[in-house]
């Protein structure tokens, strides 16, 4: 695959500030393309996609189990303020 000079002027017109005044950078993009070609001729049917290349293990504590959850109610009732709508009510700013 390689692009034309006037492929490589539009790239460069509508998608980045790339000066194509100078011809080789239109030899270097399509050095790049010929390479990205040459990649995808590389069987990898076989590889298993990765994330990253390299093995690590989680660090991290393991989760907690549940406990039992407070409903919206009880924690609403703990409140000394005036309940709006199943919201606590801030004087000044909820009248």
């Amino acid at each position: 695959m390689s692009l034309t000079q006037e492929q490589i002027e539009k790239l460069s017109k509508d998608l980045s500030k790339i000066n194509v005044d100078n011809k080789k950078i239109g030899a270097d993009i399509n050095w790049i393309l010929e390479y990205i070609d040459l990649l995808n001729e590389v069987d990898t049917t076989w590889i298993k996609p990765t994330v990253s290349v390299i093995e690590s293990e989680n660090i991290l504590r393991e989760d907690l189990e549940t406990k039992k959850t407070i409903s919206r109610e009880e924690l609403l009732a703990c409140s000394k303020q005036k309940i709006i709508a199943d919201q606590i009510a801030i004087t000044n700013i909820m009248k």
